[in-house]
């Protein structure tokens, strides 16, 4: 599950740097839970385009595929452009 958080986070920054009308937001909250919450955020007016929140104490690793697959869509979407 580490190694895909941080593909997560490395995506997030590519996505930030590539994109210029979106950028991504993760938020962890290290209480009893453990939630993270990671959403794309629009430029133009800070509306969230996605958003998706989940407990790291759950099984989630098919949620971070997920999210993996969304990252790189948004950053595909940006080199295609």
């Amino acid at each position: 599950m580490e190694e895909k958080l941080l593909k997560i986070f490395k995506l997030a920054d590519s996505l930030n740097e590539k994109q210029d009308k979106v950028y991504a937001q993760i938020i962890y909250t290290a209480d009893k839970n453990k939630t993270v919450e990671i959403s794309i955020i629009s430029k133009e007016n800070y509306s969230y385009i996605e958003r998706c929140q989940f407990n790291i104490s759950q099984n989630t690793l098919l949620k971070l595929d997920n999210l993996i697959e969304l990252f790189k869509n948004y950053i595909d979407d940006a080199k295609n452009k």
